[in-house]
């Protein structure tokens, strides 16, 4: 049989040619006694490695219905799940019978027995057909693994599908140009305009808006009614587009300068950012603003208390909306997170006594 140094030879990045004499030796070799344990490389002396780290590959993986060690250092490269593919764990047929959400459920009720009743917890896990507590707890891993398979899958799909109407709008918004349809009205363009009203909605006077803008009231008002005619007769929403984009993002064009920005001049940003980091801040934020209005309360003046305007809120709920329509995962938490704030809150009226 062949050496194991004349088996492993990296031949990355050679010509076919170059290693004729290889392939030789590995079409000799006794592939039916192959042992991935034994194999170079497998690592099997310490069974965590680097996960950010990619180890050793032989370049000739034989096509073998068995676990690999290519696998086992590239794939399951530390914790319970390279512990089980080592130790060839299969889930137990009692498992296997059930739906994932219900075995899900059943075993980590049997793993919070651990900590209250050893003793109840493995008569469980025996009476599940796990042989340890290391073959429960891939079992767990096992679940979660296939869970988080199926969440990327569906946010995969939900990504090419949004892609696809990114595309297609773009194609209505370069159509709109061309068709004059996004041509200034009076000197004011779509984003001039939407800009203005992002910052008449965020309580700058109208008559400073003007000033930025450069016009007056009445020419001002014939704007308005123009583009506003022009979006409601837009079948594709490209124009609503256009307007929806520069409404949350406000300071450019005219309002681009410091001194023309309102946020700045009134300090209403500050402390604002955290929350398009924090996806449960967004979500206490939407809930006191929710259960404020059941008791009366001004949702402006709600948004005040965590330094955000009423623009500010916008452009926040359009950040995290955005996420959300890729993310599964993020929506199904936005439910959880907003039963906990919702009882939250209205217990304690709507924030009184909330610590911020």
């Amino acid at each position: 049989m062949s050496t194991v140094n004349e088996l492993y030879q990296d031949v990355s990045g050679k010509q076919k040619d170059e290693y004729r004499d290889y392939l030789a030796i590995i079409d000799r070799m006794d592939w039916h006694n192959y042992d991935y344990t034994t194999w170079p490389c497998a690592d099997l002396s310490f069974q965590d490695l680097e996960e950010g780290e990619d180890y050793d590959l032989w370049p000739f993986k034989p096509n073998l219905n068995e676990p690999h060690w290519v696998d086992l250092n590239n794939q399951f490269k530390s914790g319970i799940r390279r512990y089980g593919y080592v130790h060839k764990l299969e889930m137990p047929e009692q498992v296997r019978e059930l739906s994932h959400e219900n075995a899900t459920e059943i075993l980590n009720d049997i793993k919070n027995l651990k900590d209250s009743d050893l003793s109840e917890f493995n008569d469980q896990i025996q009476e599940y057909g796990f042989s340890d507590e290391n073959h429960f707890l891939w079992g767990i891993a096992l679940l979660d693994s296939a869970e988080e398979k199926a969440y990327d899958a569906a946010d995969n799909l939900l990504k090419e599908q949004k892609a696809k109407l990114d595309a297609q709008m773009d194609a209505h918004i370069e159509a709109a140009e061309a068709g004059g349809l996004l041509d200034p009205i009076n000197g004011i363009d779509m984003e001039t305009w939407a800009a203005a009203n992002a910052k008449i909605a965020g309580g700058m006077d109208l008559e400073e808006v003007l000033k930025v803008v450069g016009t007056e009231k009445p020419i001002w008002d014939e704007v308005s009614a123009e583009w506003t005619a022009r979006m409601s007769q837009d079948t594709t929403f490209a124009i609503s587009k256009v307007y929806g984009d520069a409404f949350m993002n406000s300071n450019i064009g005219k309002f681009a300068n410091a001194e023309n920005n309102q946020e700045s001049e009134t300090g209403s940003s500050a402390g604002n950012n955290d929350i398009y980091e924090d996806f449960e801040l967004y979500v206490k934020v939407m809930c006191h603003q929710n259960m404020g209005a059941t008791q009366g309360k001004d949702a402006a003046s709600i948004l005040q208390e965590y330094g955000l305007t009423v623009t500010d809120w916008s452009s926040v709920g359009m950040h995290w909306t955005t996420k959300m329509a890729t993310d599964t995962r993020m929506a199904l938490k936005m439910g959880e997170l907003m039963e906990k704030y919702n009882a939250e809150f209205a217990s304690a009226k709507a924030g009184d006594d909330i610590d911020f």
